[in-house]
């Protein structure tokens, strides 16, 4: 249980987490000024087979959101044990088998994913954070549930950017600068 005098220390750990659960929010809508520039075979391509496309780790961001972690937030409000087994990348993508969608559209479900898992963390009493929670058998709390969401947000950007980076991005002789 949050002694009484780190209240205002957790508050604002709480809202700084919040705050970066958000972003993704952010960072689609910048992505979406840019995304007619990007030619379909850099959005579909993979380097090699066994990598994501980047409209397939946009895909996996909105269902990771809707799929795995809003159930386990879900059931931290109803104070129920979790315990979270993160599933793999491809095995998410292969078990929710997506249909062929317009990177648009992904951008808008992510939004509304996303606004979803903020809005489900956001409810949570200050004093729900300190709950344990169980991440691939690490002990951890909500907290470290909000830090592992966001880490695998900067794990897929990060990546999503250096595919961008890599590609050429026009038949021209001169890429388009990055």
């Amino acid at each position: 249980m949050t002694d009484a005098s780190d209240v205002p220390r957790t508050a604002g750990v709480r809202q700084a987490l919040l705050d970066q659960l958000a972003y993704l929010i952010d960072e689609t809508a910048v992505l979406r000024e840019h995304v007619g520039r990007i030619p379909e075979s850099v959005l579909e391509g993979r380097p090699i087979e066994s990598e994501l496309s980047f409209l397939e780790m946009y895909v996996a961001l909105y269902l990771f959101d809707e799929k795995v972690y809003s159930p386990v937030v879900a059931r931290l409000a109803e104070g129920k044990d979790v315990f979270l087994d993160v599933p793999g990348e491809r095995e998410i993508l292969d078990d929710a088998a997506p249909e062929r969608m317009e990177i648009e559209a992904v951008l808008d479900h992510i939004g509304t994913a996303r606004t979803g898992l903020a809005a489900l963390f956001s409810g949570l009493d200050i004093h729900a954070w300190q709950t344990p929670v169980m991440i691939d058998g690490a002990a951890t709390d909500v907290f470290g549930l909000a830090r592992h969401v966001i880490g695998h947000d900067i794990d897929l950007l990060r990546r999503a950017a250096t595919r961008l980076h890599e590609s050429r991005l026009t038949s021209r002789r001169e890429d388009i600068p990055k």
